[in-house]
């Protein structure tokens, strides 16, 4: 039986828990209201059919928090599925009023599109989050000049020349949005972050030689200081044994009561579906056990470091 709307309503102690990120109460929302809806024995079609909701799909992307919330939708279907108590409705009220507020990226949504946000806020929310890169250092580890280097590639329109003031403004923006959201590491309460690297992205100067030589170096630091940071490196000889099953993908994974786990492939596709999130787990923690360990990471990220350092900046 449920018994309290998760995060939200005051603890034994009488000291209400930390709010939570928008993203992180729609999650618990659209669960809290899936399960009202099972426990009280009723199927999306019986809520239609009795006028609570529009549709169908409505109520599924209410209970999928993938739509927005309106408090009297909420309310009302809480009261559909059996739930009279003042302070539960409180609750839920409080909750939806959460899920509303603006994220910190909102007034960069010109260079946040919306499959971003999204993965922003899900790292936001997350316990842990798995990454594998197979081109580039990951987006959250990625110095400031790296991380520009990488962003200008794609608006030069030939070699050697730089992107137009216009295209410099948005790269600009970006970088801002980039390293705004690296600080979710440096938060008390950070996911355990996970991130292994193709040897490959070690062998390509992104930006040129010191731009590349302060990057594998904030990896080195962050690879040997860090607790809640894992870095490895899959070396070449792992290719004799498996092949990435994709360039890029990474697996979010949510305390209990607030979502599912989900998976992130590169180009903006999200997979929910159990099956297929449990498929992608299982190829990244192989992937992982064939990467070098915590010592030998080290050790290949010092031969990049000393091997930049023994040509001059072309």
């Amino acid at each position: 039986m449920i018994d309290r709307v998760l995060s939200v309503v005051p603890s034994n102690n009488g000291v209400e828990e930390q709010a939570e990120p928008p993203v992180a109460a729609g999650r618990v929302l659209g669960t809290h209201l899936r399960q009202l809806r099972e426990l009280a024995g009723h199927r999306l079609k019986d809520v239609v059919d009795a006028g609570v909701i529009g549709s169908s799909s409505t109520l599924s992307r209410y209970e999928d928090a993938k739509t927005p919330f309106k408090e009297e939708v909420v309310i009302a279907l809480a009261k559909f599925y059996g739930r009279t108590d003042e302070g539960e409705l409180a609750a839920l009220r409080d909750l939806t009023r959460q899920s509303l507020v603006k994220e910190w990226w909102a007034c960069f949504r010109d260079v946040v599109p919306g499959w971003l946000g999204r993965l922003i806020s899900m790292e936001s929310a997350a316990r842990e989050i798995r990454t594998y890169e197979g081109f580039f250092v990951p987006g959250l580890l990625q110095t400031s000049k790296y991380a520009r280097a990488v962003m200008r590639a794609p608006y030069r329109r030939s070699a050697g020349e730089d992107p137009d003031e216009k295209s410099e403004s948005r790269i600009n923006r970006r970088l801002r949005v980039r390293l705004r959201r690296q600080r979710l590491l440096d938060e008390a309460d950070a996911p355990d972050y996970y991130a292994l690297l193709d040897e490959s992205i070690l062998n390509k100067p992104t930006g040129g030689r010191a731009v590349m030589r302060e990057q594998l170096r904030h990896l080195f630091n962050y690879a040997e200081n860090r607790d809640r940071i894992h870095i490895r490196v899959l070396p070449f000889t792992a290719a004799e044994h498996a092949a990435a099953p994709i360039s890029a993908i990474t697996l979010l994974k949510f305390p209990q009561g607030k979502g599912s786990d989900m998976a992130y492939l590169e180009g903006g596709t999200y997979v929910s579906n159990p099956q297929e999130v449990e498929e992608h787990k299982v190829d990244l923690l192989y992937l992982w056990d064939l990467a070098a360990d915590k010592k030998a990471t080290l050790n290949i990220l010092q031969h990049y470091i000393d091997k930049l350092a023994e040509t001059d900046e072309p």
